[in-house]
This record gives structure tokens, C-alpha cells and sequence, in this order.
């Protein structure tokens, strides 16, 4: 009896410390997500979901190239609790603490050992850089999720469950889709090699339930017509995305390398599922080739940092000579990809309100009417002042938007004529930004500077042209 007793007193305290630990994780994303600063990446999602609230159809009345799920996502949320940035924020923070959950049950999947809990701090800690209130962010959570359910479905080869990975693979294309496709490839690729390995018959039964339940929450794109799509979410960011967006491949580089050391490492492994993680981190790998910044390839690490657990393990048994090696080159890969986000956590200003810029409240005060033009890549604004902009594109960017997209919308800022322009270059000097445009030509033509803070300026219509 006494012997029960202590073991149910150590289950309980157990229980307890690690409830402490995932509260303590999601107190540091609370902490440094407070903040309330501008940010154009997070703008973007936020401005499509206002345009939602304002009754605009997406794809018809408004441009975009991203899948539909994050504007609506936040929307219906919106909806329910009200339009208030705080609530689009903490539903990020909800997201990506669900998702360092879902980091730790698929490490679960391949080792016991009991420091596996840390390894969701690294992705904790490295979302102190992200925008999190971003489609990136949201297409990871569903990404995470099914892959655990794959890899669940690999230990009893049930097919509930690849029937729920393959919705949530469905449901990661909503929200991300070059990302989304390459999981669903990824996954459904490494049954059929697990078939012609194996000759298991079963493992197509269960891939044909994977792929026809991940085509399920895709029939929410036929509310739009296919063509619209086609050229929306398919041509325009294949030719104009890489285009705008060129950065060095030193990150990838060194990743896919960390990559293979744990292949060389781990290459007696027999587990079917140590496999699966090595193989999906290298399709993840391959989606962020348009743009693999710091950003986007932190965001999909999350099967190396899995791996890193049965790596460690392994690397005990070497001579100290090779473990100091590869413990060095682990250490190192870590300090790479969270140094951005110390460097954020030192500079940031936390608890931070945008709401009480004075640009914001300029804006408020001496333009008038429901319309207002920023740019080139400002789209926070709009949500920010409560006013729309009057023309399809949440932002415009030379060589990235099609000339015939600014000169329609420079023809609806000659029609609509909002009383203020906001511009900011500092943003877009990165992308070689060319202000010899049709838009930035009519503003500057047609408006008079009248504030200015940092690098935004407020440009005022002139009475003639009112």
C-alpha cells in the first residue's frame, strides 16, 4: 500500500512539474508577444481579414497571392469576440504554443528520454523574431499536427489516423500552399516507397485514405472561381515572388549540412519513424528555397529538433574526440538560429501599444473620409486608423506587382482621391524598390507632405485636386 502510494505521490508531482514547465513556456510567448509594434508582414493578414469585416470579397474586390485560411481564420474570430488586434495576437500565441505541443508529442514518438520538453523551447524561442500573426505561422501549426498523426498512424497503422493527417495536410495548403503541397508529397511519397519496400498492400489502402481525406477541406476553394485561383495563388507568386525576394542560400546551406551530419549519425537507425522526420525536414528544406531566410527556416526545423533527441543518445557512445565534434556542430546550429531572436528580445520595447503612435493618431485626426493609400508596404496601417484602401492591393511592389497593377491602381486613386497618403521607402529598400511608378508619380505629384515620423510621411491631397 505504501509502495502505491508513493508512486501515485511521484505520478502527481511529475504531473504537476510539467504543467509548470508548459506554463512557464507559454508565459515567455505572452511575454515577448506583447508587444504591439507596426509590422508589415503581420499587416498583411490583418488587412485581408479587415477587408472581410468591411463586407470585400477576397480574390474579387481585393488582391492576394496567399491561400484564403488566414484572413478568415482571423475573421471569424472577429466575428465572435470583435475586431481588435489583441485578439488576433493571442490567438498567434495560442497557435504557435499548440504547435511547440505538437513538437514535443512528435518527439515523444521516438524517445523517451525526459529532457525531451526542452526541445519546444528552441521553437518558442525562436518565435520571438517571427510576425506570428502571419500564414507562416498558421501553416505550421497544421503542418506540425500532421505529421504527429502520420507518425502515429505509422505505429498501429490505424487509418483514423492518416485519415486526420491527411486533413490536417488539406488544411495546411489554406493557409500556405507551395508549403502544404510539399508536406502532402512528402508524406504520401514515403508510403509508396514504404510499399515498394516492404509490398505491404496495406500501406497504399492507407495512402489512398490520407490523400482523399486531404483533398476534403480543398473543396472550400470552389466558393472562388478555378481561375481566379490559378492566376492568384499559382502563376503570380511562381514568376514575381523569387523575383523580389533573391537571398543567399548560406542559411539553407548550412541547415541541409546539419541535416546530413544527423543522417550520417543516425544511418543504422532502423526506426521507420526517425526516417520519416529526416525525410520531411528534407521536403521543408526544399519549400523555403524562394525566400530562406532566418524567418522561414526556423519556422520548419521542427523534425531536426525532434531528431535531436535520438541524436544526443547516440553521440554518448562515441570517443570524447568525435562527441565534442558533433555536440559543437549541434550547439552551434542552435546558437544560429535563435541569435536573431536574441537580438530582438534585448532591443524590443515590451508592452508597446501602436495605438498610441503619433503617426496613427495623425492620421485619425486630419484624414478625413473612409479611404487612405499606404505604401508601398505599410498594410498595418489600414487596420490601425480603421480606414480602407481604396484600391485591390494591401501593398505594391516594383518588380513583384505587374505594371498594369499599379497603373489600375494609380486610375482608382484618381478616382477615389483619398484625403491622405502614407509612405514609407526604408521598408522596400531591400527589394530595389523603383519609385519612378505610376502611383508614387500621381501621389507625389498630386499630394503635399504634412508629417513625418521615423521613416513614414504623411502626405495630404492638394485643394485642387480635391
Amino acid at each position: 500500500m505504501k509502495e502505491k502510494y508513493k508512486n501515485l505521490l511521484f505520478k502527481i508531482k511529475n504531473k504537476l512539474a510539467a504543467n509548470g514547465w508548459w506554463l512557464f513556456l507559454f508565459l515567455i510567448l505572452l511575454f515577448f508577444h506583447c508587444a504591439r509594434l507596426p509590422n508589415s508582414d503581420e499587416g498583411v493578414v490583418i488587412n485581408g481579414a479587415w477587408n472581410l469585416i468591411n463586407h470585400r470579397q477576397l480574390y474579387v474586390d481585393f488582391f492576394e497571392f496567399i491561400p484564403p485560411g488566414s484572413f478568415y481564420l482571423i475573421f471569424w474570430f472577429w466575428k465572435i469576440f470583435g475586431a481588435h488586434y489583441f485578439i488576433a495576437n493571442f490567438l498567434a500565441i495560442i497557435i504557435v504554443f499548440l504547435s511547440s505541443i505538437g513538437i514535443h508529442k512528435i518527439t515523444q514518438t521516438i524517445s523517451k528520454n525526459k529532457f525531451t520538453c526542452f526541445f519546444p523551447l528552441i521553437f518558442i524561442i525562436t518565435s520571438v523574431y517571427w510576425p506570428i500573426i502571419n500564414h507562416n505561422v498558421f501553416n505550421i501549426f497544421f503542418v506540425i499536427w500532421a505529421v504527429y498523426f502520420f507518425l502515429k498512424g505509422l505505429s498501429d497503422y490505424s487509418k483514423n489516423n492518416f485519415i486526420i493527417s491527411g486533413l490536417l495536410s488539406g488544411l495546411s495548403i489554406l493557409f500556405l500552399q507551395q508549403k502544404g503541397i510539399v508536406l502532402l508529397l512528402a508524406l504520401s511519397s514515403f508510403l509508396i516507397i514504404s510499399f515498394i519496400k516492404e509490398k505491404k498492400y496495406s500501406l497504399l489502402k492507407l495512402n489512398f485514405y490520407f490523400l482523399a481525406f486531404s483533398f476534403l477541406p480543398l473543396l472550400l476553394l470552389l466558393k472562388w472561381p478555378l481561375k481566379i485561383l490559378y492566376e492568384n495563388l499559382i502563376i503570380f507568386p511562381l514568376f514575381t515572388y523569387i523575383e523580389v525576394n533573391k537571398t543567399p542560400f548560406y542559411l539553407f546551406a548550412f541547415f541541409l549540412a546539419v541535416l546530413f551530419l544527423m543522417i550520417w549519425v543516425l544511418r543504422k537507425e532502423k526506426s521507420k519513424k526517425i526516417w520519416l522526420l529526416i525525410y520531411v525536414q528534407f521536403f521543408l528544406l526544399l519549400s523555403v528555397l524562394p525566400l530562406p531566410d532566418f524567418y522561414h527556416i526556423s519556422l520548419i526545423l521542427f523534425p531536426l529538433y525532434s531528431i535531436l533527441s535520438v541524436y544526443l543518445e547516440k553521440i554518448k557512445s562515441f570517443n570524447l574526440a568525435k562527441n565534442s565534434i558533433y555536440s559543437i556542430i549541434i550547439l552551434l546550429a542552435i546558437l544560429v538560429i535563435v541569435y536573431p531572436a536574441i537580438i530582438v528580445a534585448c532591443c524590443q520595447p515590451f508592452f508597446y501599444l501602436a495605438k498610441n503612435d503619433k503617426l496613427i493618431s495623425y492620421i485619425k485626426d486630419n484624414c478625413p473620409g473612409q479611404y487612405l493609400y499606404a505604401g508601398p508596404f505599410i498594410p498595418d496601417v489600414y487596420f490601425e486608423t480603421r480606414k480602407l484602401n481604396p484600391t485591390p492591393y494591401s501593398f505594391l511592389i516594383t518588380n513583384q506587382q505587374t505594371k498594369e497593377q499599379f497603373l489600375e491602381a494609380k486610375k482608382i486613386l484618381e478616382k477615389y482621391k483619398p484625403t491622405c497618403a502614407v509612405l514609407n521607402y526604408n521598408i522596400v529598400a531591400k527589394f530595389n524598390y523603383n519609385k519612378n511608378n505610376p502611383v508614387d508619380n500621381y501621389i507625389l505629384n498630386n499630394y503635399k507632405k504634412v508629417f513625418q515620423e521615423n521613416n513614414t510621411y504623411v502626405y495630404r491631397i492638394l485643394p485642387a485636386d480635391l
